[in-house]
């Protein structure tokens, strides 16, 4: 059942769900062709890649799941919200899908858990599109407080000062560069958190981002595995979160990527820029197509 909130207009997509040992566990595939699979952060949920699936699924499969406790997924009380069991869940759902050749689209707290799968999985993953995202070894580069020395990057340090506050305040904050955005699209993030009255100590993305350090570190520990695949990189320079020193830390990590930088938009640039961002998205797996092609005939 669809929420009574949801406006099907704005989000007319079928709604699929993957039983998980946890919770229901909900996405959508829309389209045909070759396939892109989107990865929410915090604390939205697939609802940001609608405008994006809209135009891409005319000539691609286009797959965005809602992490559990985000979105129309189940918010289980007593499960762990922590980085890897969010890995583990995404890796069923690839598993039940059974893609292959994927695009992996990637954004914020999004990354991590994708590049997870991709190092796991390096031959299902064909390319990377990433969106302002962090490196998820920060912890060693960052004096954090003891207490919130495990906190994910500089969303989990946000995220971290704001416990008590109303999660309609959290969005309204997160969403602070879109003066733009219209209040209906705004509740629909507020609204997908559960009750907007809620502290955000009770919401999972404030739980979850006490993240497993160690599990970071196994994770830049296998980096290489995904360095040559090629990436697209697409950056809002006016994020206010992520500063511009991670985009520099990402130039180097992929030995294939190319950089557009949004110079008037923050750190939601599906919001403001889908239209821009389905035709770069389109162009680079056209162009990684072609590539590929000549490699194998010649």
């Amino acid at each position: 059942m669809k929420p009574d909130w949801l406006d099907k207009k704005e989000y007319p997509f079928e709604s699929k769900y993957i039983q998980l040992e946890a919770g229901k566990m909900h996405y959508i595939d829309e389209g045909k062709g070759a396939p892109i699979v989107m990865i929410h952060g915090t604390p939205v949920w697939s609802f940001l890649y609608r405008n994006l699936i809209k135009i891409l699924r005319k000539k691609y499969r286009c797959v965005a799941m809602d992490m559990l406790g985000f979105g129309l997924s189940d918010k289980p009380e007593n499960w762990t919200y922590k980085p890897d069991a969010h890995a583990a869940n995404f890796e069923q759902l690839m598993e039940h899908l059974q893609l292959k050749d994927i695009t992996l689209l990637v954004h914020d707290f999004g990354a991590p858990i994708g590049f997870a799968y991709a190092i796991k999985h390096p031959e299902n993953v064909k390319s990377i599109v990433m969106l302002n995202s962090w490196t998820w070894s920060l912890s060693k580069h960052q004096t954090f407080s003891r207490a919130s020395k495990y906190l994910v990057g500089p969303l989990g340090k946000f995220l971290h000062s704001k416990l008590n506050v109303s999660t309609h305040t959290l969005i309204k904050e997160l969403f602070q560069d879109e003066e733009k955005m219209p209040e209906p699209i705004r509740q629909h993030y507020v609204k997908a958190l559960g009750n907007p009255d809620d502290h955000v100590r009770k919401l999972a993305c404030a739980r979850e981002l006490v993240g497993v350090s160690k599990w970071y570190d196994q994770l830049w520990s296998e980096r290489q595995k995904i360095q040559d695949i090629p990436t697209l990189i697409l950056w809002g320079e006016r994020d206010k979160l992520i500063k511009l020193q991670a985009l520099q830390c990402w130039k180097r990590f992929f030995h294939e990527c190319y950089v557009i930088p949004f110079e008037d938009s923050g750190h939601f640039l599906q919001e403001e820029n889908a239209e821009e961002i389905a035709n770069y998205v389109s162009n680079f797996m056209k162009e990684e197509s072609k590539k590929h092609e000549l490699t194998h005939h010649s």
